[in-house]
């Protein structure tokens, strides 16, 4: 049941847009995340907030964005609100989330804003200034499933006495990023949301609690096969409403009926739900087969020494995107059962659980297993024709430079303390693309989840980085395969390219 409308004389909201960078990738969509919500959060017809009530920051320095946040924090008695949107970093000693600043690294975590320190001021505003008792925290950036333990937790919060709720609501999971689809206006979370506000959900009450909101994001984004979002409430957070339902209780009468089906709130990938509130975890829902096509693969320039830049996919091929090649006609041999017969190029374990070019179901977004080195060649000579750029399978000297990533020493333990790794020591399954951090130069999976088929100096198949069975101690090392036929069920492979 959701509650009342967060009274919008007496809340505040800040929102913050990082959208353009020195040193990372400009995200566009983030300067038009921040309007419109704005306009929405002044809408009378959505929440009614006063202009001077919802202060806007772009391109804020951190010393400006903790001021704001803790202002707002203290003037507001009913509900304060931040929302922040850019690229969110990973500190690769603590694993700790940061926001990050238009002058940010990727590496150095302290060029970016610590999300801890965000969480202190809102929690505990200096010089003994009065916190709202309802706190919002609204995060649409890569990784941002990290601040779900984070905005309540510690000691010296007694939660039933220092606020009645808090809520966290990200794009993300803690190993995902997020998405800026090109060509949309806004980023892929942050666009549902204003869709949900500016028009509505039929058949849902005359306000939008923070709990419905979660449930009609869930669904809409995996309807797109897109990262599903997260959200941590406490005590009654999950009732606070900040919007206006514009489609309103009086649409009940059509049922809803074209709207995607729900993820009923509190439920996890087990279908269970935890008690007491807590995290919700949706974003291990998997997809029906077919559901999780993404495309071709990203190349990512990659400086490996100062003369040397190569392209690297940023992570290994899928099955949604290797099931694209089989689905050609003219490559029809490729096809499991043909390649099996012909036996030349794959042995009897190729592609092992699909039916003819399908996939196992839930698998689309999952690194594509059990190829032969002949399979991956041919799949990357037909996506380099049809992408434009010639594509080849990176050599193992190339694989090692691009995980070792400018670093010295035992570099890989950073990697491994820091959660970037799926190995028999963590996850021990194999996990989707993304599903955990990518290393200091943008690419995920080096270490662990598949091992990379790659070529020596002869031409040769040669596998690297280790798979999701792999023990810690074996994650460096080479191994060559039977033959070029061999087919493993922990062995996949990603794109490179010359620049």
């Amino acid at each position: 049941m959701a509650g009342a409308l967060s009274d919008p004389s007496r809340s505040r909201a800040v929102l913050i847009g990082t959208h353009a960078y020195t040193e990372l990738d400009d995200i566009p969509a983030v300067a038009n995340n921040v309007g419109r919500l704005r306009e929405l959060c002044c809408d009378p017809a959505a929440w009614g907030l006063a202009g001077e009530r919802c202060r806007v920051l772009r391109q804020a320095s951190r010393e400006a964005i903790l001021k704001a946040v803790e202002d707002a924090t203290a003037e507001a008695t009913d509900t304060v609100v931040v929302y922040y949107a850019g690229h969110g970093l990973v500190d690769p000693h603590s694993g700790e989330l940061h926001l990050a600043l238009p002058w940010s690294h990727s590496g150095p975590s302290y060029t970016a804003l610590r999300y801890e320190e965000l969480r202190s001021v809102l929690l505990h505003p200096s010089g003994g200034r009065p916190t709202a008792r309802r706190k919002v925290v609204i995060l649409d950036c890569c990784w941002s499933g990290l601040a779900l333990n984070g905005l309540m937790r510690g000691p010296d919060v007694a939660p039933a006495v220092a606020v009645e709720g808090a809520c966290v609501l990200t794009a993300t999971a803690a190993t995902r990023q997020a998405l800026a689809p090109p060509g949309e206006t806004y980023t892929a979370f942050t666009g549902e949301l204003i869709r949900l506000v500016e028009a509505g959900v039929p058949g849902r009450s005359g306000l939008l609690s923070m709990s419905a909101l979660f449930e009609e994001l869930t669904a809409a984004l995996t309807a797109k096969s897109r990262p599903l979002p997260q959200q941590s409430t406490r005590q009654t957070a999950g009732e606070i409403c900040l919007f206006r339902n514009r489609a309103g209780a009086a649409a009940t009468q059509h049922g809803g009926r074209n709207a995607p089906p729900r993820v009923p709130a509190g439920m996890t990938a087990e279908g269970a739900a935890p008690s007491g509130g807590g995290v919700v975890s949706p974003a291990r829902v998997r997809w029906p087969a077919g559901g999780a096509e993404s495309g071709w693969p990203q190349l990512v320039p990659v400086a490996l020494t100062e003369t040397l830049t190569v392209r690297l996919g940023r992570y290994p091929v899928t099955h949604a995107q290797f099931r694209a090649f089989l689905r050609d006609p003219v490559n029809a041999r490729w096809l499991p059962a043909a390649a099996r017969a012909a036996g030349t190029d794959v042995d009897d374990n190729y592609l092992a659980g699909w039916h003819g070019p399908d996939f196992p179901a839930g698998r689309g977004d999952h690194p594509v297993v059990a190829v032969s080195f002949s399979a991956a060649r041919a799949y990357l000579a037909w996506a380099g024709r049809r992408m434009g750029v010639p594509l080849r399978l990176p050599t193992a000297a190339e694989w090692a430079l691009a995980a070792r990533a400018g670093r010295t020493g035992e570099w890989w333990r950073e990697d491994l303390a820091a959660g970037r790794v799926n190995f028999r020591g963590s996850h021990a399954a194999l996990t989707p693309v993304g599903e955990f951090p990518p290393n200091p130069h943008n690419i995920g999976d080096l270490l662990g989840n598949v091992w990379d088929i790659c070529v020596d100096d002869t031409g040769s198949p040669v596998l690297c980085g280790g798979a999701y069975d792999t023990p810690a101690a074996r994650l460096r090392e080479q191994l060559s395969p039977r033959s070029p036929a061999e087919c493993r069920g922990n062995v996949g492979f990603r794109c490179a390219g010359d620049v």
